[in-house]
């Protein structure tokens, strides 16, 4: 039998069939290879250009041609959860795993999303078993630890993130997290090491600022508390309203009642409608007297929350101390309209009614504040005064063997008006 022997020709067609199928694929596999090319496409659109809509158009058009392309369920879930949508992202990471069992990248996001979705139990499971798969993922530790501090394993959460931090040593983000574990673990001076250490790697972490800047109050060094949150308010410009709030209250504690006033003025630049803020700005402000300050302060307090706890009382005091007496009366009988159980409220609006001398209407108050608390000192005292001016003056008498079991200065004083 003649063998056969290939020609020239023969060869060099064989030869670009060969080089074809090298160079250019789609000759060859032209369905699978323009999927793979619309699959690059759409992680250009979602990793480059976050253009999450046409991503997921492209990522859907793929699932229609192969329902089981992993990658584009994986891509899906990375669209879902960058735009806030965890529960759909969880679907399509599960979808990948599904297909791809040892899908690492889809277990550690879809643990991502069960921790936004607060579901701690079923996180701390997912990053356990990214760690199955490749223990040295640092990441995947760190992600353990956060899951273990949330569920207040505070001790586990101490050795996985310094699992991580043996694979990642200079991750700012296991120290943060070991500062706030050792923090709850009530191990303040470690934790204050931790922290300092995340500042270190980064110098503009506002977050380890805050928490540094909260244990030292707790420590109540409270320099170190207002320095550490004044660089937290610099770095944490959408949380500078609550940051600079803190250093107000503890400037109050310190009775630096200027310094709290411009910390609660900077609480209120970063928000308006701060109520809190507000509310403290007319506490100073009364305190030191301002008293026009400290009722327009309280007043947006009202606008901003017209049941807002003691604002009534407050503004009441306010008006009563600018001897604007009927507006006080009024303010007063709004706080009880707010607490009908409020017997401070009920005092203060029979000691306006005793200076709009209308005495009747003061003993009503009074009488009330004592029905609800029976030894309210000054009840007694503004309601004997209340006798005195009703010219009911054995009534008065009677007050005054109240008071001498209850406070006998007080009494001695409602003696003498009795018997001067």
């Amino acid at each position: 039998m003649k063998r056969f022997m290939e020609t020239p020709s023969i060869y060099l067609i064989k030869l670009l069939i060969f080089l074809l199928i090298i160079y250019c694929p789609e000759v060859a596999w032209s369905e699978n290879q323009t999927t793979e090319n619309t699959y690059f496409q759409g992680v250009h659109l979602l990793e480059v250009e976050k253009n999450y809509d046409e991503a997921l158009n492209i990522f859907r058009s793929i699932l229609e041609s192969n329902p089981n392309h992993s990658e584009a369920h994986f891509q899906i879930g990375n669209i879902y959860r960058l735009t806030g949508q965890p529960e759909k992202a969880k679907s399509y990471y599960q979808n990948a795993i599904n297909l791809k069992p040892n899908y690492l990248s889809a277990y550690y996001y879809h643990g991502i999303v069960e921790l936004d979705l607060e579901e701690y139990t079923s996180a701390l499971e997912t990053f356990k078993e990214t760690i199955r798969l490749d223990p040295e993922f640092a990441n995947a530790h760190y992600s353990l630890g956060l899951t273990f501090l949330k569920l207040e394993q505070f001790v586990q959460a101490i050795d996985s993130f310094q699992q991580s931090l043996r694979l990642k040593p200079n991750d700012f983000l296991s120290y943060y997290g070991l500062g706030i574990s050792y923090k709850q673990l009530g191990a303040t001076q470690k934790a204050i090491e931790m922290l300092n250490q995340s500042l270190n790697l980064k110098p503009d972490y506002g977050e380890a600022y805050y928490e540094l800047g909260m244990i030292y109050r707790s420590l109540e060094q409270d320099q170190d508390a207002i320095n550490a949150l004044e660089r937290a308010a610099h770095y944490l410009s959408e949380q500078a309203d609550q940051v600079y709030f803190q250093i107000a209250m503890i400037q109050k504690g310190i009775e630096n009642f200027d310094q709290a006033i411009e910390a609660l003025e900077k609480a209120i630049k970063y928000n308006e409608e701060f109520t809190d803020a507000y509310y403290y700005l007319g506490w100073f402000y009364n305190w030191k007297r301002q008293f026009d300050k400290a009722i327009a302060a309280y007043e947006k307090v009202i606008f901003l929350d017209y049941d807002y706890p003691d604002v009534y009382y407050n503004l009441g005091w306010a008006y009563s101390e600018r001897e604007e007496y009927l507006k006080a009366v009024e303010t007063f009988q709004k706080a009880i309209e707010k607490n009908p159980v409020d017997t401070d409220s009920y005092y203060a609006l029979g000691w306006v009614y005793g200076k709009l001398e209308n005495y009747e209407e003061a003993k009503k108050a009074f009488q009330e504040t004592i029905r609800l608390q029976p030894d309210y000192v000054y009840a007694h005292y503004g309601l004997g005064m209340a006798y005195l001016a009703l010219e009911e003056r054995s009534m008065a008498l009677e007050e005054y063997k109240i008071l001498k079991n209850l406070k006998q200065d007080i009494a001695d004083l409602l003696f003498d008006q009795i018997y001067p």
